[in-house]
């Protein structure tokens, strides 16, 4: 079992993770008027996402339930991170198009659930495994609208 520490540092950086994706919706919806209110409900959705891993931290210190570390390294979080804050100043300064910010916000959602983001649980509390199949229910319905937006942006 890996420690608390361990735990409560990959918890930290998955909550950080979402933080950064809610701060890129924000700058596309600043970018994109025409699609502002959009990306403002998924930025808002983001941040509550990050609240929920990071209430894991808690629990963890609590001893009430166990995460998996392991589930992902730390470097490859960190790359990840730094592949966001590219693409958020990317949307503030550089020349994006609205159909690149919904192609990479589909990229970005279609990700999270290739890679089983949030089954990071390694013991059996009911209530951390509901809160971890809403927030990938919640990641499937974002790649969904995703998509669908990016559809019409396309038309």
């Amino acid at each position: 079992m890996h420690s608390v520490v361990e735990q409560v540092e990959i918890i930290g950086m998955m909550a950080a993770h979402e933080s950064v994706i809610a701060e890129l919706y924000q700058a596309y919806a600043a970018r994109f008027p025409q699609h502002a209110e959009f990306f403002r409900a998924l930025a808002a959705e983001e941040v509550e996402h990050a609240r929920m891993i990071a209430a894991f931290a808690d629990k963890v210190k609590a001893h009430l339930v166990h995460v998996n570390p392991g589930r992902f390294s730390p470097q490859s979080i960190l790359t990840s991170l730094d592949y966001l804050r590219e693409r958020v100043k990317e949307a503030k300064e550089g020349e994006i198009t609205a159909i690149n910010a919904l192609s990479t916000a589909t990229d970005l959602e279609e990700a999270l659930i290739e890679r089983r983001y949030f089954e990071i649980v390694e013991d059996d509390s009911p209530e951390l495994k509901q809160l971890l199949r809403t927030l990938a229910t919640e990641t499937e319905a974002h790649r969904g609208m995703v998509r669908q937006a990016w559809e019409n942006e396309r038309r």
